[in-house]
């Protein structure tokens, strides 16, 4: 099972992820209207997620503009630095922990509404592991990087106490071969060549909105410039796309992330959270 274990909340909450995807799972979902605390908290939802997505685009940012060398799949190498970033980066502790625990909820929950047409053969030949796998494996990093905060998520998601002490060599070794590899580029990129856009949002004025209330760019951009020594100039652009998306164009020195993919988790929190009671 799977949670959303927010850091301060009561046991109930802990649960409420666990509990609410059985139903998922088990029976359509009937919408109801949110509140607006339930509207915030999806929002949430949505901006940790757009936190991650924009750090798992930046290992394929700095892979291509550090030409870094990746021995395996570039995509699981992303996602354990997005997750090494967030925990080392972050600077509120609260934060950073929720963070990722969305994270891996939302992959949970894409797996579980999945699971339902089957997972075709396709889904195996795709650069990225499947959602459940990037779920489990996030929770894996989460608890091997801290082990003693991460024992309830570990918990909900049926993680033995034997895989979890696997868990930290797992973070120890991703940590060391990204620091090592980054290592000779470690330093400082002057601001004025990190460029922030936001295209015209159109029907999604609310996620950038958000995204500029969150500082989601603003403080990747800060992180580059204070933390890197890149070669070049470069952009991150918030921008429609027609589809729920985010990628880095190596050609335009451009990350992209698409204004659907938080409206794509917007509604993703509301579908699973907001069925009649």
């Amino acid at each position: 099972m799977v949670t959303i274990a927010r850091l301060g909340e009561a046991l109930p909450v802990l649960l409420r992820l666990a509990v609410v995807l059985l139903g998922v799972l088990a029976s359509p979902v009937v919408a109801r209207e949110l509140t607006d605390e339930e509207r915030a908290i999806a929002m949430e939802f949505a901006m940790h997620d757009a936190i991650f997505t924009l750090y798992h685009e930046t290992g394929h940012l700095l892979v291509g503009e550090l030409g870094i060398p990746v021995l395996g799949k570039e995509e699981d190498a992303a996602d354990s630095l997005a997750v090494i970033l967030i925990l080392n980066y972050t600077a509120d502790l609260d934060e950073r922990y929720n963070t990722l625990i969305d994270v891996a909820d939302g992959w949970y929950i894409n797996a579980g509404e999945s699971t339902g047409d089957g997972i075709d053969d396709l889904s195996f030949y795709d650069e990225h592991s499947l959602d459940i796998q990037r779920a489990y494996a996030t929770v894996c990093m989460m608890v091997g990087a801290d082990p003693d905060e991460f024992a309830d998520v570990a918990e909900v998601y049926e993680m033995d106490v034997e895989r979890q002490d696997a868990c930290g060599p797992v973070y120890a070794q991703a940590e060391a071969a990204w620091m090592t590899l980054l290592d000779p580029h470690f330093g400082e990129t002057p601001a004025d060549r990190i460029a922030i856009v936001y295209d015209d949002a159109g029907d999604y004025a609310d996620i950038e909105a958000s995204l500029k209330e969150w500082q989601v760019m603003e403080s990747l951009a800060g992180l580059l410039a204070s933390t890197f020594a890149l070669p070049g100039p470069v952009t991150l652009r918030a921008a429609q796309c027609g589809e729920a998306n985010a990628f880095y164009d190596p050609d335009a020195h451009e990350i992209t992330y698409c204004y659907e993919m938080g409206a794509q988790m917007y509604d993703l929190y509301r579908a699973t959270y907001a069925e009649d009671q």
